[in-house]
């Protein structure tokens, strides 16, 4: 399995507005190369338990993943709901589910 998908990490820059609210003013998308597979069914399960309904998993370099919790992967938004160290100490697996709403472009 190669990694062949590409996908954009996105940084969401939040700010202060005059009144103390605190509001998303920019987004950073960095473009990364990823593998991706079905939900496995333990993590769909578990997820589930927790609320979340996983709809795919992307596997990327270690070196490439900053804690963003969006992605985007053929023009859809994708929330990671969590990550996954497998063996191989160099990848890490982000599981995520679709966004649908305002942010989600649906």
């Amino acid at each position: 399995m190669e990694y062949s998908e590409i996908i954009y990490l996105i940084s969401l820059v939040e700010t202060e507005d005059g009144i103390g609210n605190i509001i998303s003013s920019s987004e950073t998308k960095n473009k990364c190369y990823a593998k991706k597979q079905s939900v496995r069914l333990n993590e769909f399960y578990n997820a589930v338990e927790a609320g979340f309904s996983p709809t795919c998993e992307f596997i990327i370099k270690k070196l490439n993943y900053h804690n963003e919790d969006q992605l985007e992967w053929n023009n859809e938004r994708y929330q990671v709901i969590r990550t996954v160290d497998p063996k191989n100490k160099f990848d890490i697996v982000l599981v995520c589910s679709k966004r649908i709403g305002v942010n989600g472009k649906k």
